[in-house]
């Protein structure tokens, strides 16, 4: 029997009969996986609660011809504070959501595993929103897409004044110039406060980023910036995205009428 060991986030699992479930696992050494674990439905299953999304836990795993099975696993860590609101079990889910959909089966990243158990705990201490945009900024310069900050991504030259944009086709911020000849639809204007907050999200630890002091207009610019970007780059919307969009304006139709 070929066996491995190794510590995965569980990001999801499907129901496979009366009794397994099908994991969808992002490993530290194995990058996402998919694994089954046979009999982990049942009310006496050890492995019933290692297995629930969002739970951290080390799995020694049989070797398959087609699909590797779970032969025992141990929860590590089920950060439970994420479960006490609804924004955060909801950002969690976009953080979750947009590893399953920006990674490849089989490659390791240990840098994002570390990123993403990290945003996790963070996600229940801190702002929920700010440290999901920060995650989701740390993605995407994890796999390849970082947006261009220092110069405008068209003309390559400094990016001065207080008005800019961000173009996901161009790569990333455009000077006033470069925006106002820029015929595309996919594109954001915003302030330079925006961009600086950028920055200062990716240079810091996300243990850091409750120092960071976000207002609402940076804030629903950061929104749309990440919004295009992902989609542009990894070529769909985020559901979980759009349900937060959904709980915001109906919550906001709510405060109005009271």
């Amino acid at each position: 029997m070929k066996l491995y060991k190794t510590d995965a986030l569980v990001l999801r699992n499907l129901s496979r009969g009366d009794i397994d479930q099908l994991l969808v696992l992002f490993s530290l050494e194995y990058g996402k996986l998919k694994v089954m674990a046979h009999g982990s439905r049942k009310i006496t299953s050890r492995k019933r609660g290692a297995v629930q999304p969002l739970t951290l836990t080390r799995f020694l795993i049989h070797k398959g011809r087609y699909l590797d099975s779970v032969r025992q696993c141990e929860e590590l860590e089920s950060f439970p504070e994420l479960f006490l609101r609804m924004d955060r079990i909801c950002y969690a889910s976009y953080a979750v959501e947009l590893i399953e959909n920006s990674t490849v089966e089989g490659e390791a990243n240990q840098v994002l595993f570390a990123v993403l158990v990290e945003t996790l705990r963070q996600l229940g201490r801190g702002d929920p929103e700010i440290i999901a945009r920060a995650f989701a900024l740390k993605l995407i310069t994890l796999v390849g897409y970082k947006p261009v900050l220092d110069l405008c991504a068209k003309c390559r030259k400094n990016l001065t004044g207080k008005a800019l944009a961000f173009s996901p086709p161009a790569g990333g911020f455009l000077c006033a110039d470069c925006a106002r000849e820029n015929s595309e639809n996919q594109m954001v204007m915003c302030h330079r406060g925006t961009l600086e907050t950028i920055k200062l999200m990716l240079a810091w630890e996300l243990s850091k980023l409750g120092q960071l002091k976000v207002d609402s207009g940076t804030r629903g610019e950061l929104y749309y910036v990440l919004k295009l970007h992902l989609e542009y780059h990894l070529g769909y919307r985020c559901a979980t995205e759009m349900f937060i969009d959904k709980l915001r304006n109906r919550n906001n139709r709510y405060n109005t009428k009271s």
